[in-house]
């Protein structure tokens, strides 16, 4: 094993917290290994490799939640690849490695957004809420064109009928962020939010209630 990776699980062992694992275990986060490190000291063990492609590859093979996550952060989104992005996504087995992969490296790189739509639509809620944050981060780069970013809003409007709340924040985050683009989008999206405040399906009233308040607060 390469002597980077046995250093960094040295520090990550240093750092473990029995109370956080079973605290993420009742909470229905479950790795095959877990020491409970949190994410802010995490972030200073990744903090010397940051910009290391390969350590990062290296490290998310690993059957280790925190070596995991510290390639998410220390990866360079330039060099990430499609088939990198696939195979990672095969990993994609709680909320909080797809919050870790898709917010702080997948929606850096050029490959995600083209993948985010198949997501949004496929049956597993995980990749549901990973295409949603790619989407929600992408909305903040403004070369990209508008016409992109509508049909998302459609989308997430079916999503939202879904009696799974795995998605709810995520699609409040996307729409809002879409909205956030223009006139023209905002429009359609406060549109959108009215319709879903007024369904029978709870999750979806509750986003579209949250989006209205948001929306149209002074």
């Amino acid at each position: 094993m390469d002597e980077r990776i046995m250093d960094i699980i040295a520090q990550i062992k240093q750092r473990m917290n029995g109370a956080v694992v079973e605290s993420m275990r009742e909470s229905g986060i479950v790795y095959k290994v877990n020491y409970g490190v949190t994410i802010p000291e995490l972030q200073q063990i990744a903090q010397p490799y940051k910009g290391n492609h390969d350590l990062a590859i290296q490290l998310f093979e690993q059957d280790i939640r925190e070596c995991k996550i510290i390639a998410t952060m220390i990866d360079d989104p330039a060099q990430v690849t499609g088939d990198q992005i696939d195979n990672w996504c095969e990993d994609f087995d709680n909320v909080e490695i797809v919050e870790q992969v898709c917010s702080n490296l997948f929606w850096k790189s050029d490959f995600a957004l083209p993948r985010s739509y198949e997501w949004c639509i496929e049956d597993d809620d995980l990749m549901k809420k990973a295409g949603l944050l790619i989407v929600g981060h992408r909305a903040s780069d403004t070369t990209i064109k508008d016409s992109i970013f509508e049909p998302y809003i459609n989308i997430i409007e079916e999503i939202s009928e879904i009696e799974d709340d795995t998605v709810s924040n995520s699609a409040i985050y996307a729409l809002r962020q879409i909205a956030k683009r223009s006139d023209n989008l905002s429009e359609k999206v406060l549109q959108t939010a009215e319709r879903m405040s007024e369904s029978d399906f709870d999750i979806a009233n509750w986003i579209g209630n949250q989006l209205l308040f948001e929306l149209t607060e002074e």
